[in-house]
């Protein structure tokens, strides 16, 4: 019986270890978008309105909605993405260390989700877009983890990496083409702000070599 308690003892240990930053945001969108959708139909549309990254709340409270838009989730069959984040934040942070992963995750939920924000005020600019698009709903994992997705461009084997990077960019400008809005825009950006990340890593890798090379010589 003990050899079975340590042996489940040590699956979970290895496990957690290089995901506890995956499992942690995971459970936490988990948590806090059950909670949401526990509520009303009328209090969850209010609820997820407070928490989103509209154009209205961008303006008022810009800080605050970045921060709690990416800890929720609606609808609920969104929650499928979390083991998704677990795995793919499992290999960043294996790979760079926690601070890489976190640094990621902010630039790509940040970045993506101020530029969607100047491309919806350019097309409210030009009325091209509904007044509407001011209060729509953004909140999810999704930037966050296109962008980690991007990165690992720069994880794969070499004679796969530019294949890695082209299979990113089209099967997001595909999700742009059939569903062409300003959430898909921002699934493009982020995947584009992964690339960028990964061209740095990748750059760093080849310093490190030359710098390897010289040494030896």
């Amino acid at each position: 019986m003990q050899q079975e308690r340590h042996g489940v003892r040590r699956i979970v240990s290895d496990f957690w270890r290089g995901r506890d930053v995956g499992i942690i945001y995971g459970l936490i969108v988990i948590i806090a978008s059950t909670w949401i959708a526990a509520h009303p139909r009328s209090e969850v549309r209010e609820l997820i309105q407070n928490v989103s990254t509209n154009l209205n709340n961008m303006r008022s409270h810009p800080l605050e909605v970045l921060f709690a838009s990416a800890f929720v989730v609606s609808p609920l069959t969104q929650l499928l993405l979390v083991p998704v984040v677990i795995f793919v934040f499992g290999i960043v942070q294996r790979w760079l260390g926690r601070t890489a992963l976190i640094a990621i995750w902010v630039f790509g939920h940040v970045g993506a989700t101020l530029f969607v924000m100047s491309m919806e005020i350019t097309a409210l600019y030009r009325h091209i877009a509904r007044f509407s698009i001011t209060v729509k709903p953004d909140v999810g994992v999704s930037y966050g983890l296109a962008a980690a997705i991007g990165l690992l461009a720069a994880w794969v084997p070499h004679r796969w990496r530019v294949w890695y990077a082209l299979g990113c960019l089209v099967a997001t400008c595909g999700m742009l083409a059939i569903w062409p809005d300003f959430t898909s825009l921002g699934h493009l950006t982020a995947i584009v702000i992964g690339l960028g990340m990964a061209a740095a890593v990748h750059g760093g890798e080849l310093s490190a070599t030359s710098a390897a090379s010289d040494e030896d010589t």
